[in-house]
């Protein structure tokens, strides 16, 4: 039996769940963009096909994946589930889930929804080596199941609440952006290409990590970092730890080696930081030897 998938939104996560679904077997997918999109639909196998409205799209799909920027989810799934089809699923993939979840509680009991969020960014090529997080709405048993049956090939991790999955990204995706956007800033005016060229390994995978993130759309950027109420507490402890270590650099020489020892303390009772070092080198001479 065939089943339609419904892609909503032709970003680069549309895209990829686009050309994952085609990939599979026994599924045929539908796509829906405001804009006007084109596509080789040799690349995805012939199995795809454009539609003109969101009712078309989504009025016979067995699955609606919603992959539009945060902002507009909302009002984009209530779209969809007033013509969607009984006991199809609708799937919202958004960074942050607060706000979102509410929405998700009042779709009616005819369909089935589902919050997940794909730890991976449209780049990701071998499941593998990826997480898909699940957030229960109705029933987190069948819920996992049915994420397991749609995306077998990736782990699956239940994060208990909505609360609980924006705090974590608060730190993973919020912290991480913001310090990779102020290195960015700070080094756009200088030559990029000559520090590449004589950089070691840690600065080449510094590069890497900043310049990705440079690729991801500004909304969602301003999203991961204006819009999740919980980030602002790590970033007032990230920028007073950043003042107090410039007040030791520039006065105080052996405190800020206390310091670094203290650090580093913390780490080796936590976790084996050889290991990373070691995970280090082994990513750099994956990269070269491609």
């Amino acid at each position: 039996m065939v089943r339609i998938v419904a892609i909503v939104g032709v970003g680069k996560m549309g895209l990829w769940f686009c050309k994952y679904f085609s990939r599979k077997h026994n599924y045929k997918v539908l796509l829906y963009d405001r804009r006007n999109i084109k596509l080789d639909s040799s690349k995805y196998h012939n199995k795809v096909t454009i539609c003109k409205s969101l009712q078309t799209c989504v009025g016979k799909a067995d699955i609606v994946v919603v992959c539009v920027p945060i902002k507009l989810s909302i009002s984009v799934i209530k779209e969809c589930i007033s013509t969607m089809k009984n006991d199809a699923c609708i799937v919202e993939i958004s960074s942050l889930k607060s706000d979102i979840f509410k929405s998700l509680l009042k779709i009616p009991n005819h369909l089935i929804p589902l919050s997940i969020h794909p730890m991976f960014g449209p780049g990701a090529k071998n499941l593998g080596d990826t997480k898909m997080l699940v957030i229960p709405i109705r029933n987190g048993k069948k819920e996992q199941k049915l994420v397991k049956s749609l995306f077998s090939e990736t782990r699956t991790i239940v994060i208990k609440d909505p609360q609980t999955h924006d705090a974590i990204m608060a730190i993973l995706l919020g912290l991480v952006y913001y310090i990779n956007l102020l290195l960015a800033s700070t080094l756009s005016s200088e030559n990029i290409t000559l520090l590449k060229r004589v950089s070691g390994t840690t600065f080449c995978l510094q590069k890497i990590l900043f310049e990705s993130i440079l690729t991801d759309h500004s909304s969602l950027i301003t999203s991961l970092l204006a819009d999740n109420k919980q980030l602002v507490r790590h970033l007032k402890k990230y920028n007073m730890e950043s003042a107090r270590l410039l007040g030791m650099i520039t006065n105080n020489k052996k405190l800020l080696e206390k310091r670094i020892d203290q650090i580093k303390s913390d780490y080796a009772n936590k976790r084996d930081i050889r290991a990373s070092y070691e995970k280090m080198y082994s990513i750099i001479s994956r990269i070269n030897n491609k």
